[in-house]
């Protein structure tokens, strides 16, 4: 008789199947713990309020602390940016003096002979690559029409090409011309705030000021209002002829010479205009130079050393603090589970797994650095609003400063929450049943 043939095994799918509902079933009952431990968390803090009011207190003062001293310092940067730009972005100052000198250098600078008229003339000679070369002499002297006069006004003089170095515009009428420096015009133009102070209700235009004790200069145009620039208004201003200027005020005050350098070539303007002056002043190979060619990036690398320690010192504020305020999560979060020992032991002999059991202590470690941080977050956002509101100084809240100050305030949380946590996880059940 023949051999009855068997059939073919068929796959075996089933465990792949069974394989795929288990690893689900993981997730969803993860999740489910995760959310029953987070209202266990938030019903623990409303349960403990005092309690979790003085550590959420010592968290947000931390947090609340860096953001306003960030906010406040990137305001700083973005008003220093402004302010800086106002100086012309591709303009050099030749002066006597560096920016941001201190007091080791003062004297070394202080006996420099002073940049004249000779320099003016040699870098208009010598120099090839700058697009405009302007002299500028500065004082400070009184200005008025009739009665009425106002104090501290910056008296400048220069040339026509003052107005393509120095950022500023002309409103009505015009800027000074060749002509103007040659056989010294008395025409002047003024900023905004002189124009609003004199001729409120008039055309400026051919009106008549008295500059300083004996000059009189006639109104020939009109700046755009430029605004504040390093804490001094730049529209209290009215500007003359070099010559008129030297004719009312002295010609051998020292000046600074505006060269505007062509777009991506400051670095060799420098050096061009360094070269031509060190021939002119006939300065030795081996001897420094008498005299500072300054550009922005000087004053803003100086800047730049002030804010980097405001944000070190916030950062260390800010870290000592929340190391404060993460003993205080541990010191509650160990009394709570000295208080709970026992409840933690009817869950461990109902069956409640320690992973159960420390996500629960951590969330409510959690949630009280969390809750510590958003409140510290609001807090920092008022301080920065408040002081952009009452002082000239702006204050930019940054959204990465924002998740920084929560991000730390939850690190805070895990790290100081994980050993009241696994203390409370590794807890036995009969040891805990019998705690009283």
């Amino acid at each position: 008789m023949a051999e009855a043939t068997l059939p073919a095994a068929a796959p075996k799918r089933a465990p792949i199947k069974h394989k795929r509902i288990g690893f689900w079933r993981s997730i969803l009952r993860i999740f489910r713990e995760l959310r029953e431990a987070i209202v266990q968390a938030l019903t623990s803090l409303v349960a403990h309020r005092l309690r979790a009011a003085l550590t959420i207190t010592g968290i947000a003062i931390g947090v609340g602390t860096v953001i306003a001293i960030y906010s406040a310092v990137a305001g700083l940067d973005d008003s220093f940016a402004k302010q800086l730009s106002m100086l012309g972005p591709n303009t050099l100052y030749v002066s006597k003096w560096s920016w941001g000198s201190n007091r080791e250098n003062w004297w070394k600078l202080r006996n420099r002979p002073g940049v004249g008229r000779g320099d003016y003339r040699a870098l208009l000679a010598g120099a090839k690559l700058p697009e405009a070369v302007a002299p500028i002499v500065g004082t400070q002297s009184t200005v008025g029409i009739g009665e009425h006069e106002l104090q501290n006004i910056d008296i400048r003089g220069t040339t026509d090409a003052f107005l393509e170095s120095g950022g500023f515009q002309v409103k009505h009428g015009r800027f000074l011309t060749s002509v103007d420096e040659e056989i010294g015009t008395d025409a002047c133009i003024i900023g905004a705030d002189l124009e609003d102070a004199f001729f409120k209700n008039a055309e400026p235009l051919g009106g008549r000021l008295k500059v300083g004790p004996m000059s009189r200069c006639t109104v020939v145009g009109t700046l755009v209002r430029k605004g504040n620039a390093f804490g001094q208004s730049q529209d209290k201003v009215l500007i003359l002829p070099l010559s008129s200027f030297g004719r009312a005020f002295g010609a051998k005050r020292s000046m600074t010479i505006a060269a505007v350098a062509p777009i991506g070539r400051v670095r060799e303007t420098e050096e061009e205009l360094i070269q031509v002056l060190r021939t002119y002043r006939r300065i030795l190979p081996d001897q420094d130079d008498n005299f500072t060619v300054n550009r922005q990036d000087k004053i803003l690398q100086s800047f730049n050393q002030t804010t980097l320690a405001l944000k070190v010192v916030a950062g260390l504020i800010g870290v000592i603090t929340l190391l404060v305020g993460g003993i205080g999560i541990m010191n509650i979060m160990l009394v709570s589970v000295k208080e709970r020992t026992r409840e933690i032991g009817v869950r461990r002999a109902l069956g409640a797994r320690r992973s159960t059991i420390l996500l629960q202590f951590l969330c409510e470690a959690v949630a009280v650095s969390c809750v510590g941080g958003m409140v510290g977050t609001a807090l920092g956002i008022g301080v920065a609003w408040f002081l952009a509101q009452v002082t000239p100084m702006s204050a930019a809240v940054s959204p990465s400063v924002l998740l920084l100050g929560v991000g730390f305030s939850i690190g805070t949380g895990l790290l100081f929450g994980i050993w009241p946590a696994a203390s409370a996880a590794l807890l036995q059940p009969i040891e805990a049943l019998r705690h009283e």
